[in-house]
Formats: C-alpha cells, sequence, structure tokens
C-alpha cells in the first residue's frame, strides 16, 4: 500500500470525495485497464514510447500468428464438420466422429487460446496502461502453475478477479452467505457473463458457456481434495490443462459450431 501511495501523482494523492467526480476522472476510469474504480490510480512517471512500439511489434506479430492458426487449422477442421452434418446430418453426432474432431482442434486451440490471452492480458492492457500511465499492472500471475482450479480462476484474469470479489463475493458475505454460497453466487454470474459473451456475437442462445463455468465447481471441489492429499503434487495441475484444452475449449468450439449451424439452417428452412 505504501509503495502504491508513493506512486501516486502529487495533486492525485490529494483528492477525496467529491472533487474526484469530474468528466476527466471518468474517463480515465473506462480507458484504464481496471474494473474497480478508485479515486485515484497509482502513475507512472511518463510514457515510455520504446515500450509503447515494443508491444505494437509484438501486438502485431501475435495477431498475425493467431490469424493463421484460426486461417490455415481451426477454419479448416470446421469446415469440414459443417460439411459432415450436410451430408450425415445427425450421424457426425458418434462419439467416434467428435472425439476426432476433439483432438484435432485440441491443439491449435490451446495456442489460439495462449495467444489470446497474451494478446489481451500481457500486450493490450499493457499497452493501455503505458500510454495512460496505469501504474497497477498486475493483470494475471502464474495461474500457468495453478495446483487447483480455484487458484487458476483467481490468478488468470485479475481485472474480473478484483471486479467479482469487490462486487459480488464480498456483498453476498456481509449478507451473511457462507464463504461457499458466496462462491457459488460469484461462479453463476460468471456463468451467465460468460455465456452472454458467446451467445450475443453468434445471435443464439445456449448453455454451453454456462454449464461449462458452473461445472468448474466440482473440479474446484476435486483438485483441492487432491491438493490437500498430495500437497505440492502435479496432478491437479495436470487435470486443470487436461480439462480446459483436451475437453473443455474444444468441445465448445465443437458445441457452438453445431448449433449455429443448425439455427442456420433453420433460417434457410424457414425463409
Amino acid at each position: 500500500t505504501l509503495a502504491l501511495l508513493k506512486d501516486l501523482d502529487a495533486g492525485s494523492a490529494k483528492i477525496s470525495y467529491p472533487m474526484n467526480v469530474t468528466l476527466g476522472n471518468i474517463f480515465y476510469f473506462w480507458l484504464a485497464p481496471s474494473l474497480t474504480y478508485q479515486i485515484c490510480f497509482p502513475r507512472s512517471p511518463q510514457i515510455r514510447l520504446t515500450k509503447v512500439a515494443g508491444i505494437v511489434f509484438r501486438l502485431v506479430v501475435a495477431i498475425a500468428f493467431l490469424l493463421f492458426l484460426v486461417a490455415q487449422v481451426i477454419s479448416p477442421n470446421l469446415d469440414s464438420l459443417l460439411k459432415e452434418l450436410e451430408t450425415s446430418g445427425d450421424a457426425v453426432f458418434s462419439w467416434h466422429i467428435f472425439g476426432d474432431y476433439l483432438l484435432k482442434l485440441s491443439i491449435a486451440n490451446t495456442y489460439v487460446w495462449l495467444l489470446v490471452f497474451y494478446i489481451y492480458f500481457h500486450l493490450y492492457l499493457n499497452l493501455f496502461a503505458e500510454i495512460l500511465r496505469f501504474g497497477d499492472r498486475v493483470f494475471y500471475r502464474d495461474w500457468w502453475n495453478a495446483s487447483n482450479v480455484s487458484s487458476y480462476w483467481r490468478l488468470w484474469n485479475m481485472p474480473v478477479h478484483f471486479w467479482l470479489v469487490r462486487h459480488v463475493y464480498f456483498p453476498c458475505y456481509r449478507l451473511g452467505m457462507s464463504k461457499t454460497a458466496a462462491t457459488f453466487v460469484v461462479f453463476l454470474v460468471s456463468a451467465v457473463l460468460h455465456e452472454v459473451l458467446v451467445s450475443v456475437p453468434f445471435h443464439i442462445v445456449r448453455h454451453w458457456s454456462f454449464l461449462g463455468m458452473l461445472g468448474q465447481l466440482p473440479l474446484v471441489a476435486i483438485t483441492k481434495h487432491f491438493d490437500r492429499m498430495r500437497p505440492g503434487s502435479s496432478i491437479g495441475n495436470v487435470i486443470f490443462w487436461i480439462v480446459f484444452c483436451v475437453v473443455g475449449q474444444p468441445m465448445a468450439v465443437l458445441m457452438y459450431t453445431i448449433d449455429y449451424w443448425k439455427a442456420s439452417r433453420a433460417e434457410v428452412c424457414d425463409a
């Protein structure tokens, strides 16, 4: 806390409510890489143009690699899936065919997921932080080493984690809920938001992201059990990587693709 206070501007450190209620203050909050409002944020001394240029260069390269993977690996596999749907219909839902596409997408999807994380959390947020001289740049921690799923969700997306803790978890806890009940509400809110983020762009309301998020709760219990039984082991970490990269995300991509194809086909038939 003292370190953050030392990083405040001389003028900002003296601001108190209601002096902070200005257009400049709210615009800064809207643009700053943070979801939790505070009267003043720690600020860096100046904008480092060389750092901005370096981030922009890495951003261009990472986005190009991401588009390459999508265009050369993921899209052809999904196109092949759609062709099989057109010719065989519901027969594509057999476990053999579904598992085949699941494995085809798992590695490429893992790379895409990691690239999206790198592009957004490491490059995009740091770019805006540098331009705005935003000093608090802890956007993620070492989630890849998480020994249980609960740790992953606390470390993967720090801005959203802080927002959920401040505006969902603590209010529920202050209302008299147990920690377990408050945690369930947090995952419920997160599940709804995840479903909105996927369903709105696809123009179809489905439940896969919602169920996927709520399905994290038993995974949290299972991986915490292994963490208690075998402290320091990699069992929980292995479960996390398999569930997220080999099963969970590729399956979600396939299910939304199939549902989107069904919705599009129904619109054509109705027309």
